[in-house]
């Protein structure tokens, strides 16, 4: 009986502490379960947490740019109503002072003085305020362009909307008086139009620098005295033509212009104006052609010196070639290109001065450092 109880005893123990370690082995397991659970919902909190911050990054990159955008709108307007408080625009009509009284055409100061102030009544104030700015820069590069002058005036017609969102100003009429270059390029007066500039307007903002993204093409009109005459043909940048029989190398052998004895005639409405060839001189009589869009020179001997030329052969070489030359002469200043168009002389003004009609191709302004 005793062993048996104490069988039973020690069975029923032995269940007691199975059972005592089956029930700490399910809570372990239970708790490892548990942890289990929890470090998963830990990770997808972590992969949700990283999904929602990438969203949050490639929101706030779009809101930057946005921001970006913005701002570089707000610092257009900014700039157009500072330059506005700041610069005061000024255009003085050139035409009532200057050779420009009247154009070849026929058209009068009165009626540009009238297209004028109605340019000006119809312009809302905000568009005057763009003008303005893109006419004070343009002043501004003339004048550092040029050695001296008396008057430097840009008219600009412009909306904001253009200017801000396309780049598009027009027309655009640059006028001067007493212009003078580095190199001695001088006129009494100017007047120069572009129907239409496109700009690129981050260069205004960023450099304050006008800058073409376009070639802009026009005509002007630039009126010359006597000396201004003489300086034009005897310019650097004028290469005189040469007879096409003579393929002489030396000094005698090229025309050479005199900027010296220049005489604009009214009566006549020619321009006498000199040259050396072969060691001798010779008289050039500029005047408009008979169907008026091209001119005409012919030329004479001012001396017979030499008894081995033929004078009257070479007289007419001479015609041919400086006709030509002045009827298909392409100016280039850096980018800008002017080529003849037609001509005429007037006696109104102080002093006689030949009108020259020129078109215009302006590929890139002229650099500040160039010297024409």
């Amino acid at each position: 009986l005793l062993a048996g109880s104490w069988n039973t005893k020690v069975t029923k123990q032995f269940e007691s502490e199975n059972n005592e370690e089956r029930l700490r082995e399910g809570e372990k397991l239970e708790q490892e379960a548990e942890t289990r659970g929890l470090r998963n919902k830990w990770l997808v909190k972590d992969e949700e947490r990283k999904h929602h911050t990438k969203f949050i990054n490639s929101v706030m990159i779009v809101d930057q740019r946005r921001i970006r955008n913005f701002e570089m709108r707000i610092a257009v307007c900014l700039a157009v109503i500072l330059c506005h408080g700041i610069c005061a625009f000024q255009l003085s009509m050139v035409a009532s002072r200057a050779p420009f009284s009247r154009s070849i055409d026929g058209t009068s100061t009165r009626d540009n003085k009238n297209s004028f102030a109605q340019s000006l009544q119809s312009s809302t104030p905000r568009d005057s305020v763009t003008s303005s700015l893109v006419s004070n820069l343009a002043v501004v590069a003339l004048k550092m362009r040029l050695k001296g002058q008396t008057h430097v005036g840009c008219d600009v017609t412009a909306s904001s909307s253009d200017v801000l969102l396309k780049g598009q100003v027009g027309p655009v009429t640059v006028k001067g008086r007493g212009w003078q270059s580095n190199l001695g390029l001088t006129c009494r007066a100017i007047e120069a139009t572009v129907d239409k500039c496109h700009l690129d307007v981050s260069r205004i903002l960023s450099n304050q620098k006008l800058v073409l993204t376009t070639p802009a093409e026009g005509n002007a009109m630039v009126a010359l005295n006597a000396v201004d005459f003489g300086n034009f043909i005897t310019h650097p940048l004028m290469k005189p033509p040469g007879l096409p029989e003579n393929h002489s190398d030396d000094s005698a052998g090229s025309l050479q212009f005199s900027k010296d004895g220049v005489e604009i005639c009214t009566e006549s409405g020619a321009v006498t104006f000199f040259g050396e060839y072969m060691d001798q001189r010779w008289r050039f009589e500029l005047r408009r052609g008979e169907d008026g869009t091209q001119a005409s020179i012919t030329v004479r001997e001012a001396e017979t010196t030499r008894n081995d030329l033929d004078y009257a052969s070479i007289a007419a070489g001479l015609t041919e070639v400086t006709s030509k030359f002045f009827n298909e002469m392409i100016f280039e200043l850096d980018g800008t290109f002017l080529s003849f168009r037609d001509m005429m002389v007037t006696g109104k003004g102080k002093e006689p001065s030949v009108m020259l009609s020129l078109s215009i191709l302006v590929r890139k302004f002229p650099s500040p450092g160039l010297a024409f």
